[in-house]
């Protein structure tokens, strides 16, 4: 198969993998309760995923290392279908929890193999180019997804929702099983052995995405219940969201044309000022008709970061290191996810404060990014394609 229409397959078929998950997450903790659900058992819906893709994770990438590439994104997919199906079907809260497992399995095995297989296109320089489309169709779907979610379930029901995602899988299943035939690991010029994972050129990336998600993952869950507690009209925090959405797809498409003619961890330090500056200024007036604005200040920037720390990190490592460096890397997100939220609410006792303890969180990686790029200054980068 052409290397580009195998490129082509693989990123609409990511695209409909992220679609299908970012339609159903702003409104599967609405079902439950809707199914009868309580504030503690709607609680506990984000980490039945979490837990279990952050169990998996580094398990997933290094098999992907080792060679089982097309298993693993198949079974991926085929657990994200087996979500909808047990989504559709349940009649209280504890089946959903069997659903969000099944989510978690299915995030936990696509998602790894998926990062390792972009890289498998050619050189590290096309290598850094894919990855950064894959960044791209992923930020497309976290753009459309709620939108289209809501469409559905405000029109026609939470059936449609699934059903809607089910097949969007579907053809994801098959587009995924057409470009990974024939798809083979690439082997290290040396004998790396996963020490790669142990430099700083990983680690630092690493700690910087621990710190966004973090931050992220506290400001989506505390500033809608900050503007809650405060009788803050919905459409305001709809708009917070939609314009860092859209602002961080744009980022992105502005990313991907140079990908592999910039230094990545440079666009990484940029991104991440501007998403800490942007949040900080939100988080500073929250009821604002500017904080629209302001979070489109930290979209952009999120849309510089996120992309450029997985080519940093991932493209850092021997060829043959790098399905376990996807493990391990993608699992610092639901770390962060599990813990930044409710270390933020322990520290800050109320939901304003609990978004300035985030802010703090998120100020760690940067300091990080910034450290290790000044003493990067003055040596070779270890990967000369990427500047």
């Amino acid at each position: 198969m052409r290397p580009r229409l195998r490129e082509l397959k693989l990123n609409v078929g990511t695209f409909l993998f992220f679609l299908a998950a970012h339609s159903v997450a702003p409104y599967i903790s609405r079902y439950a309760i809707a199914l009868g659900a309580g504030e503690g058992e709607v609680a506990l819906l984000g980490p039945a995923l979490s837990l279990m893709a952050l169990v998996l994770r580094p398990v997933s990438g290094y098999l992907a290392g080792a060679g089982f590439l097309r298993p693993l994104l198949l079974c991926g997919i085929a657990s994200a279908m087996a979500a909808q199906v047990v989504y559709l079907s349940s009649s209280n809260v504890a089946a959903l929890y069997l659903g969000r497992v099944l989510q978690g399995i299915g995030v936990a095995l696509f998602i790894p193999t998926s990062i390792y297989t972009a890289t498998l296109v050619s050189d590290d320089r096309e290598a850094s180019e894919a990855l950064a489309w894959r960044a791209t169709v992923i930020g497309l779907s976290m753009a459309l997804g709620p939108a289209v979610g809501g469409v559905l379930v405000g029109s026609y029901g939470y059936s449609s929702l699934f059903t809607a995602a089910l097949a969007y899988l579907s053809v994801s299943l098959a587009l995924n099983a057409l470009a990974s035939r024939g798809l083979k690991p690439r082997a290290s010029r040396g004998r790396d052995g996963g020490r790669g994972i142990m430099r700083a050129s990983f680690l630092v990336p690493l700690v910087a995405l621990l710190s966004y998600s973090a931050l992220y993952n506290s400001f989506s869950l505390l500033l809608p219940a900050l503007h809650e507690s405060l009788g803050v009209e919905v459409t305001l925090t709809s708009l917070v969201f939609t314009s860092f959405s859209l602002a961080n797809l744009a980022a992105r498409l502005v990313f991907t044309p140079v990908s592999s003619r910039v230094r990545p961890l440079a666009t990484a330090t940029l991104g991440y000022a501007l998403t800490l500056l942007g949040l900080y200024a939100v988080t500073s007036e929250p009821t604002s008709r500017a904080t629209p604005v302001l979070a489109a200040v930290a979209g952009f920037g999120a849309g510089l970061l996120v992309p450029s720390l997985q080519i940093a990190s991932i493209l850092s490592v021997e060829p043959g290191s790098r399905g376990l460096a996807s493990g391990v890397y993608t699992a610092m997100f639901d770390v962060g996810n599990l813990v930044g939220p409710p270390l933020a609410v322990a520290l800050g006792a109320t939901y304003s404060r609990a978004l300035e303890v985030a802010v703090g969180f998120g100020s760690v990686g940067l300091a990080a990014l910034v450290t290790y790029s000044l003493r990067s200054l003055t040596r070779v980068p270890h990967l000369s394609s990427q500047g």
